[in-house]
């Protein structure tokens, strides 16, 4: 990010590049095939039918606990909470499509609702266990989510992930057919000239805790909030501008900080 690098690429790894006249262009992340099913007690026979976005997301979930300082064992049996944002399974479509050759695993292993309570079943969590599917909000209203069960004590803990694995076209051949997607594969964010965006994979996860219990801090979330555009003309899919705005000036008012101060908004693509 800091040097300016593109990591997006025109390659076979998902499809053929430009399969359907989709753009060449889009984020992949190596190596899905890989997981250490032993460590995670899962038999293979349950790992060969998982998706991919949630065998990865223990494997990241385990290192953000430790890179948090924290030992894993230690908040075994703990309230700790967790709220995945995924808005869809790839991997489930392609492993249910025979019925002849359905071993019942891909159901445990690719359900939406699968990809929260793993975690909490091998971190032996005890508290929420959420998965959200708000489509492209979903991570940031899992993030919400957990902020506010922690300021009001259903949780000490929590940690926070967001999926996104592109296996199969169908659903790019549909947002290009919306007219959503760049066909050159750049987002162009905030510019006049984008034309779309570029679609990517990430299996992200993070751990919140309360400042008192934090041992290695990255950041600070002074507040958070939802709302929704409510009817538009233009339609279900076209944001409102001014719905956006009335919900940042809610946040930023409470919690102090100057909107003309921020020196880096992560935002929508």
């Amino acid at each position: 990010l800091i040097g300016g690098v593109d990591m997006v690429t025109a390659d076979d790894r998902r499809w053929k590049a430009g399969l359907y006249g989709l753009p060449r262009r889009m984020g992949k992340l190596k190596d899905l095939s890989r997981f250490d099913a032993s460590f995670f007690g899962v038999h293979s026979k349950q790992a060969n039918t998982m998706d991919p976005q949630l065998r990865m997301l223990l494997e990241v979930t385990y290192e953000a606990i430790v890179d948090g300082g924290i030992n894993p064992a230690s908040l075994r049996g703990t309230s700790t909470g967790v709220w995945v944002g995924v808005s869809s399974s790839d991997a489930s479509e392609a492993l249910s499509r025979d019925p002849e050759t359905l071993v019942g695993y891909s159901m445990i292993g690719c359900q939406r609702a699968m990809m929260a309570n793993r975690l909490s079943f091998f971190f032996d969590f005890k508290g929420p266990s959420i998965t959200i599917d708000t489509a492209c909000s979903s991570s940031l209203l899992a993030l919400q989510s957990a902020y506010q069960a922690i300021r009001g004590g259903e949780c000490s803990a929590a940690v926070v992930g967001g999926l996104n694995v592109l296996l199969k076209p169908n659903s790019s051949l549909q947002f290009m057919k919306l007219g959503m997607l760049s066909q050159d594969g750049t987002c162009r964010s905030f510019d006049a000239e984008g034309t779309g965006y570029c679609r990517a994979e990430a299996v992200v996860a993070v751990l919140l805790t309360k400042k008192s219990l934090a041992r290695r801090v990255y950041a600070t979330i002074l507040n958070a909030g939802t709302n929704t555009d409510g009817s538009k003309e233009q339609g279900v899919t076209f944001p409102s501008g001014d719905v956006q705005e009335q919900l940042i000036r809610s946040l930023y008012a409470p919690a102090g900080p100057d909107p003309e101060s921020l020196e880096y908004i992560e935002a929508h693509g």
